[in-house]
């Protein structure tokens, strides 16, 4: 039906249904409108949150990375990437191993994917423009456990840090516990709060720490005299050190020795005394030394009246001047605490603050620690939060990063709640920390507002501040003590010095000594040769104690040094260098110089009276000795005479007595076999006599007789031709001879003995013409000489016995050690003989 056929009824509904359209059609174009501008305005969120996440990313103090778990790179943040010189887009799905840094960072991160764990962090090394740096690594995986998020900080200059001072405690402990003295600190009411190993052996103990569980009252169990700790003591508070205080002590074992003490009073900063600490030295040899040397000088005064007085006043001066020598405290003890590891974790905090400091965001990060913002703190000031104090703090922080448009940095405490102190127990805990301190790290937004990047560092500062204290305290002892302390190469030269050492040597610091002294044996001893001598000892002992020389100081003028050092090697044996102490002991050896040239005149004053009387008593003993062997001569010759007719007719008759019996027994014989024996008394006399043993036993004992009587007849011969007294005074006689009959009469000496073996004898006669002396003479000097030698071995076996603690028996020696006598003659002109 076209339009013109149409009612006006049908043609009104038909613009209805038109409008009705057109209608729809305007609210869905409005529709779209309103959907565009909605998603514009989401897409403008989105950038902006892409920029704030960005920002913030590039904010965090540290290396920022996405991994996907098949090790390969998701993105990084700008950090990570201008460590390497590269644009951040480079790093998108390359292997994290890519750039060989680190492989320790690559298995860490696959043993990650490979675990269940969500979380994880572990130091790792990374090799970075060829230098080696150290970084905390914390991963989060996330979309179901198919990527990670990893975040690094660069720890490298704190390990750097760390090292160094773990380097400085560990050689103060190597000083400490390798001294040659011992070394301690004690309380005032008397037990050990720390020893040295020297400490413990010195008294005993096996260990520092028997000695200390052990000694509990050192005024008890330690000093023989309690009342020398006292004294200690009181000098101690009221003169803060004590030198050379000498005391005797119970070792461990109940023995006594002596001790000589160097300490001082250690007070905190108000002068409250804290503890006593100090260096021992045992004395007990220098202590017999001086017990031995005033023995020495009491028996000379007694033999030198008029020189007493001077002796005993030189005496006590030496001894004052003995008592100040000091001794080492060469090393530090042991460190009260080890550093904790850095971190365990990620310990960031995440804020985002407006001009006011306000928190407009917090992001929350894998660690919880003790002390952590809240979300219900958003909207919030840092006044409604934080201490007054620390809240201006925080905002001057923000407003300046905001004024300048550079990144800040700021260490800060925060107080920790009460629940923070409460251990597992629900009791509390008085050793937990009672404040937490954070460094944080604020960066400018593009919205007038800063990324507050916070790290909890409280235990970082806890282990600085023990290992500050424990460095402090060793260099304390290092720079107070009263010895000079060095450390010197072996090519001789110094690579420490304490500044005893420093005033010593005569220079004004120990940068100034070590620059200057670079040839220690020829710029400081005066003779060169006592440093080879110092090293030697050191190479074959790895210790040397009390080694005294002369030295020159900066000045040029001379000293004497006492040195006690060790050899300091690494674990393969390899030598390092020499540690140890230097004492200045010009004055004692001034002291035992004047002593010593003191008691050489009186000691030649003596001598003089010793030459005078051993010259007389040499007078006197030859005058004797020359009437004993002329008394001896003519009693010899007497006896000999005397002895000589009677022995004759004995050994003369003994032929005849030989042969006649030799006569009876041949008859005896005969009868036996011609007529055997039937009577029975006969018989039984027979049998009692034992006339076969008879038979058989006479002629041997007629042989004994006859021996004896011709040893007798030697024996007299010998003594008649060692009297020679009925021969003239000059005559030509064979002196081997001489010499047997000398033999002959010292042969119940030459024989062996009870308590030594017999002196064997070795002749040597060389061919000798008769020579013309005085023969009675001449066997006198052979008698003295050969007296002489028993004599030495008679003295010397003595000596062996008494060393030997036997009194009784013969000493047992090699067959090298036994005694011998070897006479040897010989011509060696016409007219000289040996």
């Amino acid at each position: 039906m076209d339009d013109q056929n149409k009612t006006k009824t049908q043609l009104i509904d038909e613009l209805a249904g038109l409008r009705q359209r057109v209608a729809e059609l305007e609210r869905l174009t409005s529709d779209r409108q309103q959907i565009a501008t909605e998603l514009d305005e989401a897409k403008l969120a989105l950038e902006t949150k892409k920029d704030q996440f960005q920002t913030v990313l590039d904010a965090v103090p540290g290396i920022v990375s996405w991994i996907s778990s098949d090790l390969r790179y998701l993105g990084v943040n700008k950090h990570l990437a201008a460590i390497f010189n590269l644009p951040p887009e480079s790093f998108v799905n390359q292997d994290i191993g890519f750039l060989h840094s680190s492989l320790e960072f690559k298995e860490f991160v696959r043993a990650f994917f490979a675990s269940p764990d969500q979380e994880a962090s572990r130091e790792v090394a990374s090799l970075v423009d060829g230098k080696v740096r150290y970084y905390i690594i914390v991963v989060q995986k996330y979309d179901q456990g198919r990527a990670a998020f990893a975040i690094g900080i660069d720890i490298s200059d704190r390990h750097q840090a760390l090292e160094a001072l773990r380097v400085a405690e560990e050689k103060y402990r190597s000083i400490f516990e390798n001294a040659v003295e011992g070394i301690f600190q004690t309380t005032l009411d008397g037990y050990y709060l720390s020893a040295n190993p020297t400490l413990a052996r010195m008294y005993g103990y096996n260990s520092p720490e028997e000695l200390t569980s052990n000694l509990t009252s050192i005024q008890q169990q330690l000093y023989v005299n309690p009342n020398r700790r006292c004294e200690f003591a009181r000098l101690l508070q009221q003169n803060d050190a004590v030198l050379g205080f000498e005391s005797q002590v119970y070792r461990k074992d109940g023995s006594l020795i002596w001790i000589s003490e160097n300490a001082r009073a250690v007070r905190d900063l108000d002068g409250m005394l804290l503890y006593f600490e100090g260096t021992v030295e045992d004395i007990t040899e220098r202590k017999q030394a001086q017990e031995a040397l005033q023995r020495a000088n009491e028996e000379l005064e007694y033999r030198v009246e008029e020189r007493t007085a001077a002796l005993k006043e030189l005496n006590r001066r030496l001894v004052i001047e003995i008592a100040e020598r000091q001794r080492i405290e060469a090393a530090l003890r042991t460190s009260e605490a080890e550093l904790r590891a850095l971190f365990a974790a990620m310990t960031d905090e995440i804020n985002v603050f407006d001009a006011q400091g306000r928190y407009l965001k917090i992001i929350a990060t894998n660690h919880q620690p003790q002390y952590k913002p809240t979300t219900d703190r958003l909207g919030k000031t840092v006044h409604d939060i934080l201490p007054l104090k620390l809240a201006n703090l925080f905002l001057n922080t923000i407003q300046q990063a905001l004024r300048t448009g550079e990144p800040g940095s700021l260490e800060y405490s925060l107080p920790v709640s009460g629940a923070s102190a409460i251990g597992v127990n629900g009791e509390i805990n008085a050793s937990l920390p009672t404040e937490r301190w954070f460094s944080a790290n604020i960066s400018p937004l593009p919205s007038n507002a800063v990324v507050w990047v916070a790290r909890d560092i409280t235990h970082r500062k806890q282990a600085e501040e023990a290992l500050r204290q424990a460095e402090a305290k060793y260099r304390s002892i290092f720079e107070n003590i009263v010895e000079g302390i060095f450390q010197t190469t072996r090519g001789g030269r110094h690579l420490s010095a304490n500044p005893a050492l420093v005033r010593i040597y005569g220079y004004s610091s120990e940068q100034e000594l070590i620059t200057q002294m670079t040839d220690i044996a020829h710029q400081l001893y005066v003779d060169p040769k006592r440093r080879s001598e110092f090293i030697a000892s050191l190479e074959e002992h790895d210790i040397v104690t009390d080694f005294e020389s002369e030295i020159y100081r900066r000045d040029g003028t001379i000293i004497w040094t006492s040195e006690n050092a060790r050899a300091v090697r690494d674990a393969n044996g390899k030598l390092l260098y020499y540690e140890g102490t230097v004492e200045d002991i010009t004055k004692r050896k001034q002291a035992e110089e004047a002593l010593r040239q003191s008691e050489e005149k009186e000691r030649e004053k003596s001598q003089q009276l010793k030459q005078t009387l051993t010259e007389l008593q040499q007078a006197q003993a030859r005058l004797v000795q020359s009437e004993k062997m002329s008394s001896l001569g003519q009693l010899v010759a007497g006896v000999a005479h005397e002895i000589n007719n009677p022995v004759n007719f004995i050994s003369g008759n003994l032929v005849y007595a030989t042969r006649y019996a030799e006569d009876l027994l041949e008859l005896l014989k005969v009868y036996q076999q011609l007529l055997p024996p039937s009577d029975l008394g006969l018989h039984e006399k027979t049998k009692a006599i034992d006339l076969d043993f008879i038979m058989a036993d006479l002629p041997r004992l007629l042989t004994s007789m006859r021996v004896g009587a011709e040893r007798i007849c030697e024996i007299v011969r010998s003594l008649q031709n060692f009297s020679r007294l009925d021969e003239a005074e000059l005559k030509v006689v064979d002196i081997h001879e001489g010499i047997d009959s000398t033999l002959m009469i010292l042969q119940h000496r030459i024989k062996a003995q009870s308590h030594r073996p017999a002196i064997e004898v070795h002749k040597d006669y060389g061919e000798l013409p008769l020579i013309k002396c005085y023969a009675g003479q001449l066997n006198q000097v052979f008698m003295n000489i050969l007296s002489n030698a028993i004599d030495a071995f008679e003295s010397g076996y003595n000596q062996l016995i008494t060393r030997n603690g036997n009194t009784h028996g013969a000493v047992t020696l090699p067959d090298s050690f036994m005694p011998c006598i070897h006479i040897t003659t010989d011509s060696i002109a016409p007219d000289r003989f040996r």
